[in-house]
């Protein structure tokens, strides 16, 4: 089937609208769809009878240019989304949208008539009221079926977030060390043998160190990384399980072991769940943006 040229399309949208029995004006075409003055006016009818009182003129006129512009782009915007999801496989039928009106009404103990009162009082019509709901649906499904999948959090992601956000987690690398301390430089050596032979970082404590730690094998316990002295700190950073890091400090020579090592990333399934969460919610905005631009570019949008 032969498609018809682009300007085509737009002479008979336009005649079928001036054929039709609206007389409004047309100030916006997104695709196959239409936007008129009365649409723009009626998005916000108190903000508009509040703009249409001024006396000034120009300050009349400024500010309705303003006010057409904003709800414009955002009604222009709408049926950007709409179309995309359309594009997809997502709609939301007229049927969908009674339903869930019947749903406010069941839910709310109260009669079309009651719910159109409460509307009028906040300057909203019926027409319009199903038109925020129809959105509110279609965000929904838009949500769950095209963005949510897009949003793919990765170990480095989360290493990330970890790392930007240290204070607030309370997260370190912590340590669980073992210490042996030497005054006679000449010692340094006998250890390094003793332990090449295959004796323990404890035997070889409890044996040459002249730490209050000695008897118990240079046992210290788990330390955060942050506990540690300034000096200290840097040297045993970067480091891993089973390594030996030697600190020498005016004649004074210390070992200490890493028994053990855990990592700041290391975190249980609740605090990762929370942490993705978080990477997502920030995520969301630019998934949906990038998602709708790709979309934007092949749609077809005029304002009149």
């Amino acid at each position: 089937m032969r498609k018809l040229p682009l300007m085509l399309i737009i002479l008979i949208l336009l005649a079928t609208i001036a054929q039709s029995k609206i007389i409004d004006k047309v100030v916006a075409i997104v695709g196959d769809k239409i936007i008129t003055q009365y649409d723009v006016e009626s998005f916000n009818p108190k903000q508009v009878k509040k703009i249409y009182s001024i006396k000034d003129e120009a300050t009349k006129e400024k500010l309705l240019k303003k006010y057409y512009k904003e709800v414009l782009d955002f009604l222009v915007n709408q049926y950007v989304l709409e179309i995309a999801a359309e594009r997809e496989g997502i709609k939301v039928s007229e049927a969908e949208v009674e339903n869930a009106l019947n749903e406010v009404l069941t839910n709310n103990n109260i009669t079309i008539e009651q719910l159109e009162k409460v509307l009028e009082e906040n300057n909203l019509t019926l027409a319009k009221y199903k038109y925020q709901l129809k959105n509110e649906i279609l965000n929904a499904r838009i949500r769950h079926a095209i963005i949510l999948p897009k949003l793919v959090v990765t170990e480095e992601d989360i290493r990330h977030y970890i790392d930007e956000h240290n204070k607030e987690l309370k997260l370190d690398d912590q340590f669980e060390l073992r210490i042996i301390k030497i005054k006679d430089k000449n010692k340094l050596d006998e250890i390094e043998k003793f332990l090449k032979d295959k004796g323990s970082f404890a035997d070889a404590a409890i044996k040459y160190s002249v730490d209050k730690t000695a008897k118990s094998g240079g046992y210290i316990g788990w330390i955060k990384l942050n506990h540690l002295p300034e000096n200290i700190r840097e040297k045993v950073k970067g480091h891993k399980e089973g390594d030996i890091i030697k600190i020498e400090d005016n004649g004074e020579i210390t070992l200490l072991f890493i028994e053990n090592f855990k990592s700041k990333y290391d975190i249980d399934d609740k605090l990762k769940d929370e942490i993705v969460k978080k990477i997502k919610e920030k995520m969301y905005p630019d998934v949906v943006k990038n998602w709708l631009e790709k979309h934007k570019a092949t749609i077809f949008i005029k304002y009149m």
